[in-house]
């Protein structure tokens, strides 16, 4: 114990002295021999320690990137999940359906409505986007609930309450069959017959309308936006219906053509279109022109076949009409306005811009159909002489030269 006590105050710095120097040098050996082999493995312990505590913090910090990574994958493949995760569905439109097979949604539609049904034809969404935003070339309306490519998307753009009605729709609650589109018209308050030609009246510019419709259509990825696209028809058309004098005597005229000479109408009972685009039955409609003015107009009408084109004075009545569908047979009817006599009168418009569908932009191969979809403006010309008589031989449709010969007016 003598021993303990000198060595601890040896180890503690204290003085030091020991009777007997061989058995106080080693009993201190001993000890310290002893302290040496716990220090040692107390060492190995720690050090151990150590790597096992090195090793599992960078397993971890692998395990996390893993998981990491997982779950950024996931959110890229995975269709239902939550907050930061979630899909964001979109719905891009596009009106490329149209002579320049050009996309130009972005310079002419500022309003468009969009309705989804599911596989029972039940409204579940509906949302209407409008104004400049629209005018953005990488414009696409946000779907917030639903995943667009599962739904049936019908889509009406252009709906104005000024040239269209529509009924109200509620999810939940509404059916496809009920969207529908009437273009608005006015009743004449009297008619000089029973027929219902002059009945229902259209006077005014209607406003452009267009169409589209898609069933689960295809979308595209990128990142965690997913978008379907809608392509559009246009519904509206107008048709500029011109009255051109040709002095065929190279004498006097004996009769000069103004704006009131000659008044003009087409008849068409195409003012009612279904969720489809198809017609509904409807009224017969009376298109009438909004602006009437005079004009000088160039036609290929009465030029040899190396001659440039001619200009002659004409006055151009302009009248907005509404979808033209193959099978129907509007009409068109233009009188002098004094004497209600008739000058002109085509039992049928789709006929001429079949020819001009045929042989002017032959090499397109468009279905009839398809040209009528994507043509919006048409320019029938008819010819009077100097004494306002018509000119029987020929008309131009789209500066298509067309002898009457071919088509029995």
């Amino acid at each position: 114990d003598g021993y303990k006590i000198q060595y601890l105050n040896y180890i503690s710095g204290e003085a030091f002295s020991s009777p007997d120097t061989f058995h106080t040098r080693f009993y201190i050996q001993s000890i310290a021999f002893k302290q040496n082999i716990r220090f040692s493995k107390s060492i190995k312990k720690k050090t151990m320690k150590r790597i096992l505590t090195t090793i599992q913090k960078r397993a971890n910090k692998i395990l996390s990137i893993a998981i990491l990574a997982g779950a950024i994958t996931s959110c890229d493949s995975i269709l239902n999940y939550n907050e930061d995760c979630d899909i964001e569905y979109c719905v891009k439109f596009k009106y490329d359906y149209n002579m320049e097979e050009k996309d130009v949604f972005a310079e002419q539609v500022r309003s468009v409505t969009l309705y989804a049904f599911d596989e029972n034809n039940n409204l579940v969404y509906q949302n209407t986007d409008q104004g400049e935003q629209l005018g953005d070339i990488d414009y696409a309306m946000n779907i917030a609930g639903i995943d667009p490519s599962q739904c049936r998307l019908i889509v009406w753009a252009g709906l104005n309450d000024e040239s269209f009605a529509v009924p109200l729709l509620y999810p939940d609650q509404s059916k496809i069959e009920e969207l529908n589109v009437k273009t608005l018209r006015k009743q004449a308050t009297r008619s000089t017959s029973e027929e219902e030609k002059g009945k229902y009246i259209v006077d005014s510019s209607l406003y452009s309308l267009w169409h589209g419709e898609v069933k689960k259509g295809t979308t595209t990825r990128s990142g965690r936006i997913q978008t379907t696209e809608v392509s559009l028809v246009k519904n509206t058309n107008t048709i500029h219906v011109i009255v051109a004098q040709v002095n065929q005597s190279n004498g006097p005229i004996t009769k000069a053509l103004t704006e009131n000479t000659f008044e003009c109408a087409i008849y068409d009972d195409n003012g009612y279109m279904n969720y489809d685009n198809s017609l509904l039955e409807d009224n017969l409609l009376t298109y009438k022109p909004y602006n009437t003015k005079a004009e000088v107009v160039t036609t290929r009408a009465f030029s040899a076949e190396n001659e440039p084109a001619k200009e002659y004075n004409g006055i151009t009545s302009d009248v907005s009409v509404a979808r033209l569908v193959k099978g129907q047979t509007p009409e068109l009817t233009i009188k002098n306005s004094q004497t209600q006599e008739v000058l002109f009168h085509s039992d049928d418009l789709i006929k001429y811009f079949e020819e001009v569908d045929a042989e002017k932009y032959k090499d397109r191969s468009y279905s009839l159909q398809e040209y009528l979809d994507r043509e919006d403006e048409y320019t029938i010309k008819i010819f009077v002489d100097e004494k306002l008589a018509l000119i029987k031989t020929v008309i131009d449709v789209n500066d298509w030269i067309i002898q009457i010969n071919d088509i029995e007016l």
